[in-house]
């Protein structure tokens, strides 16, 4: 069984961690680059339109965002830049995603291209978006 499902429905699964992504981040969605409290909001009327048929969208966690990461992966941004997610997942998206880590005025982004994460000011509008996605969240493992 392949690791990603194409649903057909715009969202993508991950038969690894049951996570079910959107396969446009939210500059495709909508045209333009947004900060965390406009991905917030995004992810509530994704959910009013039950997009993909569900009504639990969220921004993703910081562990969430890493299981999509692969250098195994190659796909494009909105710069044509690689990025090293699955090739299922819209060309042209951003090459750096907000995650719900919040720290004061700071949150957690990761990069898609370098694989690691970093604190940007949270109404940053960017060059930032989000991947929405729904499922259980994951942990950090203690291994």
């Amino acid at each position: 069984m392949p690791r990603f499902n194409d649903n057909q429905d715009g969202t993508i699964t991950d038969s690894e961690t049951s996570l079910t992504w959107q396969k446009k981040d939210s500059r495709q969605l909508t045209g333009r680059w947004m900060h965390l409290e406009k991905s917030q909001k995004l992810a509530k009327e994704q959910n009013e339109l039950k997009t993909g048929g569900f009504e639990d969208w969220r921004v993703p966690n910081l562990e969430d965002i890493k299981t999509i990461y692969d250098k195994n992966f190659s796909n494009r941004d909105f710069g044509n830049n690689e990025i090293y997610i699955h090739e299922y997942f819209e060309k042209g998206g951003a090459d750096c995603c907000w995650t719900d880590t919040i720290n004061g005025e700071r949150a957690m982004m990761f990069s898609l291209v370098k694989g690691r994460s970093s604190w940007i000011n949270k109404l940053g509008d960017g060059p930032f978006a989000v991947r929405l996605v729904r499922g259980e969240r994951q942990v950090k493992s203690t291994l």
